[in-house]
């Protein structure tokens, strides 16, 4: 065996045994494995700054981040793969329902969905539609006909996309006016630049990471959903109730990306209460360190990253479909949460 090809070897056996090993139980310390949306997502940015406090504090605690998807992250943190996950709040009530992306797990996966809590929701990330800015498309409408990036294969984004436009007139699918590619964000941002896709959906804050390195070589426009179409999205999707519309004003865009990325105005983005969970045996002690280390640190989550500006402790436990970790109740109810 070459040396390279030892060292291959050697890499992928330590990048096996991050994601199949058993979840650390001992409420003293260790490393705690985080499933997040991707590599350029916020909640990546977050593990990450919440992992600094981590050890700044002396907990003896630290985050790996890992970019799986919220649908592959949820499987990774019911069957001891990961010890931390996010997940939206409609979406785990799809996982427990068996609906949407969740809808062919086995039922063996789907009781394990049921022994989550919650540590605490964070209202961050928003999908957002973006074209370049010379592109004629100017509402969700005008996607028809169009390459459209919906995110990767079996993601909640994609579905979400997906019956989204359908309300605006545009359907996705086999024989539909939309012609719907599965991809990360970071290859749709590059096709969108390289014209070789019309538009794509990318989940973030603002300023998102993807978008402001994008734009730096293709100036960029976003697209909003019409302002009266959330009943008709709420109505036409599961657990349509826990969905909701931000309006970011066109000044804060111009200011994020250095006027490299455009609006028509305000702009519209789809959100909803973005849980973070963990399995049920973990230690109460361990998920009371862990939350109170966070939040008693959050005007630093929130300097770390302009993306995590939206951090904020009064909405930590504000529209949970999931039941709350006792240690994260203790935590949340001292700090005044609850």
């Amino acid at each position: 065996m070459t040396r390279s090809l030892f060292r291959a070897v050697a890499l992928a056996a330590v990048l096996a045994t991050a994601f199949l090993r058993p979840a650390p139980a001992a409420a003293a310390g260790g490393e705690l494995v985080m499933a997040t949306v991707s590599l350029t997502s916020d909640d990546f940015q977050l593990a990450m700054a919440w992992s600094d406090v981590l050890g700044q504090q002396n907990t003896g605690f630290r985050i790996t981040p890992v970019a799986t998807g919220t649908v592959k992250g949820l499987r990774n943190l019911s069957q001891g793969r990961a010890d931390l996950s996010l997940i939206g709040a409609p979406h785990f009530l799809d996982a427990i329902n068996r609906e949407g992306s969740f809808k062919d797990d086995p039922p063996g996966l789907v009781d394990s969905y049921k022994g989550l809590r919650v540590l605490f929701a964070i209202d961050t990330g928003m999908g957002q539609y973006v074209v370049r800015a010379d592109s004629p498309i100017r509402t969700l409408s005008d996607l028809k006909g169009k390459r459209v990036a919906i995110g990767r294969p079996g993601g909640n984004a994609g579905r979400v996309s997906s019956v989204l436009f359908q309300v605006h007139g545009a359907d996705v699918g086999r024989g539909g006016s939309v012609q719907a590619e599965y991809l990360d964000y970071g290859p749709s941002l590059e096709r969108l630049g390289n014209g070789q896709i019309d538009a794509a959906l990318v989940w973030g804050g603002i300023p998102q990471a993807g978008i402001d390195q994008a734009s730096r070589s293709t100036r960029l426009r976003f697209v909003s959903p019409d302002a009266g179409s959330l009943p008709a999205l709420q109505a036409a999707i599961t657990n349509g109730a826990h969905y909701l519309y931000r309006t970011i004003p066109a000044e804060r865009i111009k200011e994020a990306y250095g006027g490299r990325v455009e609006s028509d105005g305000d702009v519209r983005f789809w959100t909803f209460a973005f849980m973070v969970l963990a399995r049920a045996d973990m230690p109460e002690q361990t998920a009371y360190t862990i939350c109170r280390t966070f939040w008693t640190n959050a005007d630093k989550i929130r300097a770390s990253s302009a993306a995590l500006a939206l951090v904020d402790l009064s909405t930590a436990a504000q529209g949970l479909s999931a039941e709350l970790h006792p240690g994260a109740r203790r935590c949340l109810s001292e700090l005044g949460a609850l």
